[in-house]
């Protein structure tokens, strides 16, 4: 995702409560391969009516969504539009029939922020019962992306920007030993027991330019950074970049989901690493979680994913691109001009701690 407009949420209860200490030693992934997740596996809690696959739950420009559940009443949230900053959609099943609201649920953005280039949106609910969104937008001062954060007392807004700058808009270099740089991009939110987190890109696209999933602690009330941030995924094989983390806590093992390639082309991919520890190491997947190919062609560029655990099933939401002629087909195309990226879902199970889209 490069700063031309091209994504979350997942409350998560623990028994224990992992704080991530204020050092600023990099945590890389572990580039070792790990076990394989046959559908045959799934068993036990985890297993359940067989799916019919990712659906197509919005058929028009609906990318990097962002989802939560309140009450019953399920939300999405997805990068600008014409006419829209953050818009949302809402539905009574995380399969649909999903409804885009007429209106965005930030009206107003950050007064360090460029309108027009807003993305990645993700909600999360406070213990008080409001509400925090976190979205990318292009800085006014500096050639990069930063991440901002609003309020609101409704999951449909309006969210107001709080303070007078980014939550997020610049990284020690310290952090991977002088690595560090590119645009800031792609926040998800993170919470165990009383601990909040966030989780983001940092680093450039393109091949052979470094990227880097950092993970940041925060105060409670989830709009203050904490300490210093660590690196726990570094780009190595995956093609293009590495963006749009997503982590989840499924048993004892922590779940970091990302996107891999060229957002703007049929190369884009979901993958995934597993940790023991929320700060790593992550050991990533042999295989992408989702790929243009494995989904038989009936999704162009799986990507910019969120988790969701309703307390019954395992949903995974993100997009692909569609063909502008008849947006109920995905594009055809490997790089799809115009890009038109709509809105899919899928159920997901699970073989032991790797998560299978079903």
């Amino acid at each position: 995702m490069s700063l031309v407009p091209s994504r979350r949420q997942l409350l998560i209860a623990a028994s224990s409560a992992l704080a991530v200490a204020g050092s600023v030693a990099a945590w890389t992934a572990t580039d070792a391969p790990g076990p394989a997740s046959p559908r045959a596996m799934l068993s036990g809690k985890d297993a359940t009516a067989a799916a019919s696959g990712p659906r197509l739950a919005i058929a028009s420009k609906f990318a990097d969504p962002g989802v939560l559940k309140v009450g019953t009443t399920y939300y999405a949230y997805a990068t600008n539009i014409p006419g829209r900053t953050v818009p949302v959609a809402t539905a009574t099943s995380a399969r649909g029939p999903w409804k885009v609201r007429p209106t965005g649920v930030l009206p107003k953005l950050g007064a360090w922020a460029k309108p027009g280039q807003t993305w990645a949106p993700e909600v999360t609910r406070r213990p008080d019962g409001t509400f925090v969104l976190y979205y990318t937008a292009s800085s006014r001062t500096r050639k990069t992306g930063c991440v901002g954060a609003a309020v609101a007392r409704s999951p449909l807004g309006p969210f107001r920007p709080v303070g007078s700058g980014p939550l997020v808009c610049d990284v020690p270099r310290s952090a991977t030993q002088g690595k560090l740089r590119g645009e800031i991009i792609d926040a998800g939110s993170f919470v165990e027991g009383r601990n909040r987190y966030l989780v983001y890109k940092v680093g450039y696209n393109g091949y052979y330019k470094p990227s880097f999933l950092l993970l940041q602690r925060l105060s409670a009330d989830g709009l203050h950074r904490v300490g210093a941030p660590k690196v726990i995924l570094k780009q190595t094989s995956e093609p293009y970049t590495t963006e749009a983390p997503f982590l989840v806590k499924h048993g004892s093992k922590y779940v970091l989901f990302y996107s891999a390639g060229f957002y703007g082309s049929d190369v884009y991919q979901t993958r995934y690493a597993v940790a023991s520890r929320l700060g790593g190491p992550y050991t990533k997947a042999a295989k992408p979680l989702m790929t243009t190919q494995s989904l038989g062609r009936k999704v162009n560029g799986p990507g910019g994913a969120s988790v969701l655990h309703d307390g019954n099933t395992w949903w995974i939401v993100f997009h692909g691109a569609l063909d502008p002629k008849n947006p109920a087909r995905p594009s055809p195309m490997p790089r799809p001009k115009p890009l038109m990226r709509g809105m899919y879902v899928a159920q997901l199970g699970w073989s032991g701690d790797h998560p299978v889209v079903r």
